[in-house]
């Protein structure tokens, strides 16, 4: 993967129902030809009720991974993720969540690379009804809730 110029398509750092493995990959991600990377963000993630994550900003480390979309597929799969996530665009009012630029380094090699990542943004329903994640690790959370549920 290379480094980011300006004129880049940047890559989505994706960290919960957007992982291989879950129901969203399936029909956001893996349709479009892509790479992806283990990597974190900073920040802070809770797990909602209705059964994803919302991202906060915040100094803890959250795992998740770099996905770089093939230029031909870029806007297509894009525009699936704003759907999803319920942005409209920027300042829209309708927003779920918004989609910003941050620096996400890379598992492995440590190169910083500008993500494109959404972030939640009603702050106060996310801390009120949401299950912090101190580890930062959604899929390691659901893998938990999961065997301590067996």
């Amino acid at each position: 993967m290379k480094v980011n110029n300006v004129n880049d398509k940047l890559p989505v750092f994706v960290y919960g129902t957007l992982l291989a493995g879950f129901g969203n990959h399936r029909n956001y991600v893996k349709p479009y030809k892509h790479e992806a990377t283990p990597a974190m963000i900073q920040g802070e993630i809770y797990h909602l009720p209705a059964g994803y994550p919302g991202l906060l900003k915040g100094e803890q480390e959250v795992v998740g991974e770099i996905v770089m979309f093939a230029p031909d597929v870029y806007e297509q799969a894009l525009a699936g993720l704003d759907e999803l996530e319920t942005y409209y665009g920027e300042g829209d009012s309708r927003n779920e969540y918004e989609r910003i630029i941050v620096p996400a380094t890379m598992e492995g090699t440590g190169q910083v690379v500008n993500v494109y990542v959404y972030r939640y943004l009603d702050q106060n329903l996310v801390k009120q009804t949401g299950v912090h994640i101190p580890h930062g690790n959604w899929r390691r959370y659901m893998q938990e809730l999961t065997n301590s549920q067996c």
